[in-house]
């Protein structure tokens, strides 16, 4: 896609660095991973984004539960960095659905923040990479199963994020218009304009105005994601507010720069492309931390 928005002249480094101080990336893919390298653990990520004066992060894997690496790193390493854990409703991570429920609630006992539904395992992506199987979590008449009611307790119960993963828009939002029926207002979309997920504007702009926040990913203006046009997030941002938008990197493959170093680059480019520098703040501070309760 041909580049629509001209970027702009010289930006001023100090407003860069100003907002870069204090943000909150919630989408890091730290290693080790059994599906990717990533040079990246953990430990290393939480340090890089302490060292950068960042305020909190998330670690996500589609392979394991981080509540506890979350835990014992800002417990012992960090502690002037929040560190989160997050599960992905998955096979390896929560055995599929059944006992999904179960799964989040102990990881939300031990401080777990986040929680994705199906990402790698969701059926809808499965499709996409040409794979077979998977996990949906709408029956054969296209009503939620019953596990999806009992998970979002458990998420309304622990103040958790309820985040849509990979799934299909359909999918996506029937699970959020349960949430919303329970009272539960953390809710976001994954990076509904990548590739795989392909959610439309109008898609889009209907998710936000039922509250939930539409979260950008910087991942998705490199190479190894489709090279999106940066003027597509900035549209998207002008379409629904920023108040509704959130900005992650989905970082640490072996290819990629640091999660905190893209995070920079990110609030940088979406300055560059068109957002104000109040925009590109309330998406990478505000925000998150309205969603994290992390206190100002």
């Amino acid at each position: 896609m041909a580049v629509r928005n001209k970027p702009l002249g010289r930006i001023d480094g100090r407003i860069i660095d100003d907002i870069w101080k204090g943000s909150i990336d919630m989408h890091i893919h730290p290693g080790p991973d059994p599906l990717a390298e990533r040079p990246l653990d953990s430990v290393k990520v939480a340090c890089m984004a302490r060292n950068a004066g960042m305020k909190g992060i998330v670690l996500k894997s589609f392979s394991y539960n981080t509540a506890s690496d979350a835990f014992l790193i800002e417990r012992n390493l960090t502690p002037e960095l929040r560190v989160f854990g997050s599960v992905v409703i998955g096979y390896t991570t929560t055995g599929g659905l059944a006992h999904a429920a179960e799964t989040i609630e102990a990881m939300a006992k031990i401080g777990c923040k986040v929680l994705w539904f199906p990402a790698m395992d969701a059926k809808h992506c499965r499709t996409y990479l040409g794979r077979e199987g998977g996990i949906s979590i709408l029956d054969d008449h296209k009503n939620l199963k019953p596990e999806v009611y009992d998970i979002l307790k458990v998420a309304k119960q622990y103040r958790m994020v309820v985040c849509s993963g990979h799934m299909s828009y359909e999918e996506s939002t029937k699970m959020f218009d349960a949430t919303i029926e329970l009272g539960i207002t953390k809710m976001v979309a994954t990076h509904p304009l990548a590739e795989l997920s392909r959610f439309t504007l109008e898609e889009i702009k209907e998710l936000a105005a039922k509250g939930i926040y539409i979260e950008h990913v910087y991942g998705t203006l490199m190479p190894r994601l489709g090279s999106m046009d940066p003027s597509d997030y900035v549209d998207c941002v002008k379409l629904v507010g920023a108040e509704r938008s959130l900005m992650g990197t989905d970082l640490a493959q072996v290819w990629d720069m640091s999660p905190a170093d893209g995070m920079r680059h990110f609030i940088a480019m979406m300055i560059q492309f068109g957002c104000a520098p109040e925009e590109v703040e309330l998406m990478c501070k505000k925000n998150p931390a309205t969603l994290l309760d992390i206190q100002e």
